[in-house]
């Protein structure tokens, strides 16, 4: 076990979107680590965690962080939040870009209000790697940044919450930047876990425009420990870190890896399609790369799953669930 995760023991941690999917290992983890943890989510997406109930130091609340008032009881003596609600998926963010708004702008307003009037020791924020836009350098988090989706303005936005209540109240604040996690309970609004189940099903691989886009596919459990970490030790504070591997792959050779693990690359066909409303050309990143320098350099950590592991884990993940 990481030194710094002795942090934990005994704390009371708010997670906010704690019953989706990195929510739910985050969760996970932080009950493993001895937190008493309290979950706020709204359950759109489900509940991840419903294979928690009754387990010892976990609360459960359905909620909507745009309530102020519905979740403003549970701040109370909290030491650390960790905002992970979000509306998630091109295709939602596509259809309802009010929803977005008020979710991302209205609901992160409430957290970080409530996390400083209560004197909360650490305020924890997951970003995403879509504040830097399309770039064909490494990601780094000092920017550029181009956000080409309201999504991606918004996270950015809530960045900028961070700085500010820090300067105003001297909340100590983390930011994470994930690139495409993957893992077991994403569900199948995602590239590689949509891939996984299609192709299990007999079904083409759907593959946007040329296939060449790049991607940095992150597995959960490292992510959260990553995150884990950098929420805990004294070189995170204040600081934006990017959650990914260094390393990139095109969607052609992730559908052509996925289809090697399951045997079906002749069973199976990789269908190229046109961008349509739902999935718009305009808002694509066609290279995504994160730069983990920082993170190895503060944290002293580097994720441990490869990508052909990862995916194996998944599929078995998949097979028995």
């Amino acid at each position: 076990m990481e030194k710094w995760f002795k942090y934990y023991d005994k704390k009371r941690v708010i997670v906010t979107g704690g019953a989706g999917f990195i929510g739910s290992h985050l969760v996970e983890k932080l009950l493993d680590l001895g937190a008493d943890v309290t979950v706020i989510d709204s359950m759109l997406c489900g509940n991840k965690i419903a294979y928690l109930k009754g387990k010892r130091g976990l609360k459960v609340h359905k909620l909507d962080i745009v309530d102020y008032e519905s979740i403003a009881p549970f701040f109370n003596k909290a030491d650390i939040v960790f905002h992970l609600a979000a509306v998630v998926g091109v295709e939602e963010t596509q259809m309802d870009p009010l929803h977005v708004l008020d979710v991302e702008i209205i609901g992160t307003a409430n957290v970080i209000k409530l996390s400083a009037l209560n004197r909360v020791k650490k305020y924890v924020f997951a970003s995403s790697s879509e504040v830097y836009g399309d770039s064909k350098k490494p990601m780094v988090e000092k920017g550029p940044y181009s956000p080409r989706s309201t999504y991606a303005l918004t996270k950015l936005v809530g960045e900028h919450y961070c700085q500010a209540y820090f300067q105003k109240y001297g909340m100590e604040y983390v930011v994470l930047r994930y690139f495409n996690c993957y893992g077991p309970r994403q569900d199948e609004r995602f590239v590689l876990s949509r891939f996984v189940d299609r192709a299990k099903n007999g079904l083409y691989l759907p593959v946007y425009g040329d296939g060449n886009q790049t991607r940095d596919f992150t597995y959960v459990e490292d992510a959260v420990h990553m995150s884990l970490l950098a929420a805990a030790s004294p070189s995170g504070i204040n600081q934006e870190f990017n959650i990914g591997t260094n390393r990139t792959v095109s969607i052609n050779t992730l559908a052509e890896m996925i289809l090697k693990a399951l045997k079906a690359t002749n069973k199976v066909r990789i269908k190229h399609v046109a961008y349509d409303k739902l999935r718009s050309r305009k808002i694509e990143i066609f290279n995504r790369l994160a730069n983990i320098n920082k993170a190895i350099g503060l944290l002293d950590y580097e994720p441990s799953t490869p990508l052909e592991v990862g995916i194996k884990k998944y599929i078995s993940w998949y097979n028995k669930n």
